[in-house]
């Protein structure tokens, strides 16, 4: 799985990235940014493909809004110049608050959807870049560099709904949860807990896919979503994880010591309610991992 470890920034449910983190960061890519309205500060970083915006969980970037249609606008490059275009909305697109159909962006200009406002920020504004910063910040664990919880539940949520609409595709969720943390805590202080979770992070890091979104959601907790996957698969990617830590060598406190996690598996089915029931149901599992004898995956 070496080579799909560099996460699909297209899971993001807080920015649609057209590249990787580290071409964002030096390129200063043209994005769009929510400077009012829903989903305040996300950011739509624009490519070579079209992205189209609007309350379906079906197109490019979702907005939650009633009065915004379910395929609002769309944005797209032509001849080195980036466009928006109104598709039909009800309640129309407006670009510096004059109504348009199509019309070339520049740098600076206001595009209003109802009640959103997004700001076009250009290529090589360097704007572009403090905005990606400042993003990423608000998605990411300051201690591991994975996913935060809050990113996490909105990528589940978005998952889920997909899931409830075809009843074909499958989805999975994991919680992992390190065995005995707290006494690596009490024993060695919370700087050595630190440098476990974060070696930990990198270990798990190299075994999930680009589709899957990994994160930490408590103290020594994580969860791993995973889209179009089966319960068994995910219960390969979950030993595999389990195998490697178990495997490796951590120093603490000057000391080699062994690290071992648990882990419970969920798999959505039309017959739970909602998210918080996959959850409730992967947690279960995890606490049948755990009172078993830890160190495995259920």
């Amino acid at each position: 799985m070496g080579e799909d470890t560099q996460r699909d920034r297209s899971t993001d449910q807080e920015t649609l990235l057209a590249g990787s983190r580290q071409q964002t960061r030096d390129n200063h890519d043209a994005c769009l940014v929510i400077i009012r309205g829903a989903r305040l500060g996300s950011r739509i970083v624009l490519g070579d493909k079209p992205v189209v915006i609007g309350r379906s969980i079906e197109v490019d970037f979702q907005i939650s809004d009633r009065s915004i249609s379910r395929r609002h606008c769309r944005v797209f490059q032509d001849d080195g110049r980036f466009w928006l275009e109104d598709l039909g909305s009800t309640n129309h697109t407006f670009l510096n608050d004059e109504q348009i159909e199509c019309t070339p962006l520049r740098d600076g200009d206001h595009v209003r959807l109802s009640q959103t406002v997004l700001k076009f920020v250009d290529e090589g504004n360097i704007e572009a870049g403090y905005h990606s910063e400042l993003h990423e910040s608000t998605i990411r664990d300051a201690l591991t560099g994975l996913y935060n919880r809050r990113h996490a539940m909105a990528v589940l949520k978005t998952e889920v709904a997909k899931a409830r609409r075809d009843e074909h595709r499958d989805l999975a969720i994991m919680i992992l949860d390190l065995d005995f943390f707290k006494e690596i805590n009490d024993e060695f202080g919370h700087l050595a807990g630190d440098g476990v979770l974060k070696k930990v992070a990198r270990i798990a890091e190299e075994r999930v896919r680009a589709s899957d979104t990994l994160a930490r959601i408590g103290g020594e907790e994580f969860a791993v979503i995973l889209p179009d996957t089966t319960a068994d698969d995910a219960r390969t990617i979950g030993e595999s994880m389990r195998q490697s830590i178990e495997a490796e060598t951590f120093v603490v406190g000057g000391q080699q010591r062994s690290v071992t996690l648990s882990g419970g598996i969920a798999s959505w089915s039309n017959e739970l309610g909602d998210m918080s029931d996959l959850l409730r149901l992967a947690d279960s599992r995890l606490y049948q991992a755990k009172s078993s004898g830890r160190n495995r995956i259920r």
